[in-house]
């Protein structure tokens, strides 16, 4: 009986997988609006009625896929914080990997989901707040004694900044306008906080 019940939950965690991939993989490439459900279930090869008994409704789903883009994206930064590289090519691998990532979910995704849901820009801070914050404190710590960020610089000012760069990111502009700005941006707030970091750039 045991085995039967394992292999159940096994197969319905599968399916739901394949359905939060099919959605996010389709999201970021079209956008939330022009991709439908039946669009979904054709690329994870379920049906629709499948899809409806894991989730509400397309939105509930929007919700799900991006959740998960977040947690990828936060391992995919912690992985590279946590590499042998030097402080200097860390930060270079950041900053490639924030570019193909906003290239990556797509443009509509982002600005659907994250930034006009309530509840999204609530998980999304919860999320910052839990694991991103520490990430970035210990790495800031790291950069104060290599000599890359100025010592005499306390957290809290250092949090006043990270926390000014978030409405801007968040305005619909800073990505309609492209990579070019978005990059231009990028460099300007690591300019402010990391020393030579122009002189750093690829």
């Amino acid at each position: 009986m045991g085995d039967c019940v394992n292999g159940y939950e096994k197969r319905t965690s599968e399916k739901k997988e394949a359905i939060i991939t099919a959605a996010r993989e389709l999201f970021a490439a079209r956008g939330v609006m022009d991709v439908s459900v039946t669009d979904i279930a054709e690329k994870a090869n379920v049906s629709r009625v499948t899809i409806f008994k894991y989730f509400r409704d397309k939105e509930t789903l929007a919700k799900e896929a991006m959740k998960t883009w977040v947690e990828i994206l936060l391992g995919e930064f912690k992985d590279i914080l946590a590499s042998d590289l030097t402080y200097k090519q860390r930060l270079l691998n950041i900053f490639a990997t924030r570019i193909t990532n906003r290239e990556k979910i797509g443009e509509q995704f982002i600005n659907v989901i994250a930034w006009e849901d309530a509840e999204m820009k609530k998980l999304i801070n919860d999320m910052s707040r839990e694991y991103a914050l520490p990430i970035v404190f210990d790495f800031i710590q790291e950069g104060r004694d290599t000599g890359y960020i100025d010592a005499s610089i306390d957290n809290d000012a250092v949090f006043a900044y990270l926390s000014a760069f978030g409405p801007i990111i968040r305005n619909p502009d800073y990505i309609k306008k492209g990579p070019t700005f978005q990059s231009g941006i990028f460099n300007l707030f690591m300019g402010g906080l990391i020393k030579g970091w122009h002189e750093m750039k690829l």
